[in-house]
């Protein structure tokens, strides 16, 4: 079964461009634009995990890794392994919002391991794999009969994946590559079949492998984790592995280019199942505070509750607009571009700042999420008998893996002063777009000006600070990670905008009420965030002369009048509790 393209009707927004493009709400995908066949195949997902999954929650947990294995070929026979893989090869061949859309329901029990198996462990051979590699393994990890894992990470090279000890020595006779080292904390490692490894052929050229077990794989002990319990995370021992010539995965030296591109397909998927998560915690948090009495009245009716479920139903709302708009701008650059393997890599990586925005963003939305719905479970929450302890310690890695927070925070403030579409803006020679041309109605005027003010703060914060730190700017983590900082509540602003607007000019605005009341809540508070983190930039920059500049867009940001957020989230709480549960 295959879902319509969710790119036929979205104009191609390059990467980077929200700083650069007036986007209005009739060129960016949302959430409300799943198309039936999309919302059908989630659907599936959906029932799969529900039915399939879920009532074998407590052996999940328990490591039946021969339960896991059996329900993954479920999954296969279900499509639900397929749907990155091109259909010559097995698969469905689908586009990023099915797949992504699909993984929003991993939520509803992170340690199942089907993302890990359909994202790094098969999307490297998707699109480095030779014809030959592609027709021997797709179609068993398509399904199920083998699971995929990837295996880059070494006691002693986390965040930084060059510095891998792991050896690729040339066999005698020419045919294979023997293998030496060892990797560390990889997801599925206890009972995959097949791994993307990494390695340096002669200790110098960084190059990907396909391994596969038989070959002299040796797992490590399960590693005892605060959270996905039920996930298989060991050490691989290599000795000796003996890997055949054929089994390079893309080309000699060029490893990195595999690794990186599939840390940004990671990332790319990571925040609907970030988000999955999340309205799973607040759905459980909202029906406990409906039945749970004090003071003889439910907890629901206090406004200390109230304020919880609305800032997570903010959170989760602008989540979604910014990952389903992400989704459908690559789809979008992937239709563009057609089936060349390179062109369509090089059109992903295009979007690696918003792909590390997604993946910071949504991470810490999850992570708030899960900690207030525990404080709404209050002692029970703590217990290990209701659902909100779990749900926090599972949420604790999202910070962590495809890339730290730390590391994504660099990222962003990196690409965009490479990116060749803002050097007019970093070189003072154009101003950024003002972002209230677009605006239609009397809706937002007062959060487009605040858009249009961010803008302007990311632009000469990235501008002076690169004049004022040189070619020693990378040295200056704390100043780049605040302009990250502001960029990533831009995009969420922009994003939660875009996404608010379409839906009253589709519905009108008697019928988007919450939606209006989640942005402007959204963007007063962002406005504090914002203006903070140029603060601490400006601080930084104090005795430069640049930072006059600094100082006059950050006037612009503290201009912008609060909203009565009390009242807005009073409002959203009554909205979710009408419905029962996230209803947008």
């Amino acid at each position: 079964m295959a879902a319509s393209s969710s790119s036929s009707t979205v104009q191609f927004n390059a990467g980077g461009s929200f700083l650069t493009t007036d986007v209005t709400p009739d060129q960016v995908f949302t959430r409300e634009d799943l198309s039936p066949a999309q919302q059908m195949f989630g659907r599936i997902a959906h029932d799969f995990m529900r039915t399939q999954v879920l009532p074998h929650e407590k052996e999940v947990y328990a490591k039946d890794f021969a339960l896991t294995r059996a329900l993954l070929v479920k999954a296969g026979e279900l499509d639900l392994l397929r749907v990155d893989i091109p259909e010559a090869y097995g698969g469905l061949g689908l586009d990023k919002v099915s797949s992504a859309y699909v993984s929003e329901t991993l939520g509803m029990l992170p340690s199942f391991p089907l993302g890990t198996h359909t994202t790094i462990g098969t999307l490297p051979i998707v699109y480095f794999g030779t014809e030959e590699q592609k027709a021997k393994y797709l179609p068993l990890l398509a399904s199920g009969e083998k699971v995929g894992a990837y295996a880059l990470t070494e006691p002693g090279a986390g965040s930084d994946a060059l510095a891998i000890r792991t050896k690729a020595t040339l066999s005698p006779d020419g045919k294979h590559y023997l293998l030496n080292g060892q990797k560390m904390w990889i997801t599925n490692g206890g009972f995959a079949d097949i791994f993307t490894i990494f390695a340096k052929v002669d200790g110098e050229k960084f190059t990907a492998f396909i391994v596969e077990r038989e070959m002299g794989v040796v797992s490590g002990r399960e590693e005892p984790k605060l959270g996905l319990d039920g996930s298989s995370t060991t050490a691989l021992i290599l000795e000796n592995v003996k890997v055949p010539v054929g089994n390079v995965l893309g080309e000699i030296g060029q490893g990195h280019k595999v690794a990186f591109n599939i840390l940004n397909l990671g990332r790319l998927k990571l925040g609907t199942r970030n988000l999955g998560s999340a309205k799973q915690a607040l759905n459980g948090a909202l029906q406990y505070a409906v039945e749970r009495q004090q003071f003889g009245r439910a907890i629901v009716e206090f406004g200390m509750i109230k304020q919880k479920l609305a800032e997570m139903a903010v959170r989760c709302y602008v989540g979604d607009a910014m990952v389903f708009r992400t989704l459908g701008d690559v789809d979008a650059a992937l239709e563009a571009v057609g089936h060349e393997t390179t062109a369509i890599l090089k059109a992903i990586e295009s979007f690696a700042v918003e792909c590390s925005i997604n993946k910071v963003w949504t991470s810490e939305a999850l992570a708030y999420v899960v900690d207030e719905a525990l404080q709404v479970y209050g002692g029970y929450g703590y217990s290990k008998e209701y659902p909100a302890e779990r749900a926090f310690r599972d949420a604790r890695i999202t910070r962590i893996y495809e890339g730290t927070n730390e590391i994504n925070r660099i990222i962003i403030p990196t690409r965009l002063l490479k990116n060749p579409g803002l050097a007019q803006l970093l070189s003072g020679a154009a101003a950024p777009v003002n972002a209230t041309a677009a605006a239609s109605g009397a809706w937002f005027t007062a959060e487009q000006q605040l858009l249009a003010s961010a803008r302007r703060l990311i632009v000469v914060a990235l501008r002076h600070a690169k004049d004022a730190y040189g070619d020693k700017l990378a040295n200056e983590q704390e100043v780049l990670g605040h302009i990250a900082d502001i960029a990533i509540e831009a995009y969420a602003l922009e994003s939660a905008l875009l996404r608010t607007r379409k839906m009253v000019a589709a519905r009108g605005e008697s019928e988007c009420a919450s939606p209006i009341d989640i942005t402007r809540v959204y963007a007063s508070d962002a406005a504090d965030r914002m203006e903070h983190s140029g603060k601490q930039v400006l601080a930084a920059l104090a005795d430069a002369p640049e930072a006059a500049a600094v100082r006059d867009t950050i006037r612009a940001l503290a201009s912008h009048a609060t909203h009565n957020t009390v009242t807005g989230r009073r409002r959203i709480a009554a909205a979710i509790v009408k419905a029962g549960r996230y209803p947008f």
